[in-house]
């Protein structure tokens, strides 16, 4: 996520692209920032956009928009086939890539938010920026900070929900993978809440 004025990054690396991972990217960019941007451009991914033909209205992700709802940010799609209207974000994957992966020996994915916090923190936020003509912090902490929206209170439920039914070997299947619960369960439909790392 980059922030439009002072450009100031925040980077994360997942190994899922899903629902929740989309949502709690989101939510830990906002901490990271400390609040919240009123308006967030997204690509068309169907995390964000259901839809959105040539010239039609985008119709949004109902768990996005309810996540959106609770942060107070408005989500604006990019418009189809126009890459210029996110190129701070690939500007700022090629500079991830040049700068932070080049050459870098990851070891275990575990350790790459890590150190890509600590690049952050040392490297990326601290450099002179090439269009600004200066540095993405101090621009932040000077300009931009005092015009995010505070962080709520409560932070949202950044999860996927999704029914399923317990079968008779009281077990139940998502994404490939088995899981059990209590025996009084069999038969039953129950709702899923599946985050990042839990279910």
């Amino acid at each position: 996520m980059v922030l439009c004025y002072s450009r100031k990054l925040y980077v994360e690396f997942t190994v899922s692209e899903k629902e929740e991972n989309w949502l709690q990217c989101h939510q830990n960019a906002f901490e990271y920032f400390g609040g919240v941007p009123e308006k967030v451009m997204v690509d068309n991914c169907k995390t964000a956009v259901i839809s959105h033909g040539m010239g039609s209205e985008v119709i949004f992700n109902n768990r996005y928009l309810d996540f959106s709802k609770h942060y107070g940010f408005r989500p604006i799609a990019c418009n189809v086939r126009s890459p210029h209207e996110k190129g701070r974000v690939e500007n700022a994957v090629g500079y991830v890539k040049k700068s932070f992966l080049k050459g870098l020996d990851i070891g275990e994915f575990k350790l790459i938010n890590p150190k890509v916090r600590h690049w952050l923190e040392t490297v990326a936020n601290c450099r002179t920026h090439g269009q600004t003509h200066q540095k993405p912090e101090e621009l932040f902490q000077k300009e931009e900070k005092q015009k995010l929206l505070p962080l709520p209170v409560n932070p949202y439920e950044a999860c996927r929900i999704q029914e399923c039914k317990i079968n008779s070997l009281f077990r139940f299947t998502l994404d490939t993978n088995r899981y059990s619960v209590p025996s009084e369960y069999i038969g039953e439909r129950v709702q899923l809440h599946i985050y990042a790392h839990k279910i």
